[in-house]
């Protein structure tokens, strides 16, 4: 008989208990082990997208946060913008044109030869316009002045065309055409 036969005769309970324990070890590795192992990298798999996840909503939110402040703040001064600076209907886009602009030309030593007035409603929008078109006879210095005045105006008037030509009096004298507008709150509805 081999030494290898005796040898698993003469230790086969301390052989028998050990490959016990190996197969036991090794069904613990199989079925409880590995499968939590395999669990538990699948659990890190989906914590790191999560996370990643995570990471891109907060970055939108963030976004959307901003962009909701800046909404918020273009509205307000918008709605400033309509209630301070606007003329608040006709009668006070008429106001502010009809005696600033006279009492300017008048300091400016311009002479004011006819003014045209049109009011007309700005398509699409609840704001409307008051278009004004000047004729002015005057020395170019003052036209000058008179359009710097116009142009640091707290009133909100826009100047929309310039027309300088000579006049028919002195050769000194310049005829300014002066087309300018201003816009006021006309409807309740939303303006798109």
């Amino acid at each position: 008989m081999s030494l290898y036969h005796r040898v698993l005769r003469e230790k086969r309970g301390l052989i028998t208990a050990v490959a016990f324990i190996l197969v036991a070890d090794l069904c613990l590795y199989a079925f409880a082990v590995y499968p939590w192992s395999n669990k538990l990298a699948q659990t890190q798999a989906r914590m790191a997208a999560a996370g990643s996840q995570l990471a891109q909503v907060t970055g939108a939110f963030a976004a959307a946060s901003e962009v909701n402040a800046s909404k918020s703040l273009a509205d307000s001064q918008l709605g400033r913008f309509y209630e301070e600076v606007l003329p608040q209907d006709l009668a006070d886009a008429r106001g502010l044109f009809s005696p600033y602009l006279d009492n300017l030309a008048d300091e400016m030593n311009l002479v004011l030869e006819r003014r045209t007035s049109v009011a007309e409603k700005e398509r699409d929008s609840a704001l409307a316009s008051l278009r004004t078109t000047m004729v002015l006879a005057g020395a170019y210095e003052d036209i000058r002045a008179f359009m710097y005045e116009l142009e640091t105006a707290p009133a909100f008037i826009l100047i929309e065309s310039v027309v300088l030509g000579q006049g028919n009096g002195t050769d000194e004298e310049l005829v300014l055409t002066l087309g300018v507008a201003t816009y006021y709150w006309e409807g309740d509805e939303d303006a798109s």
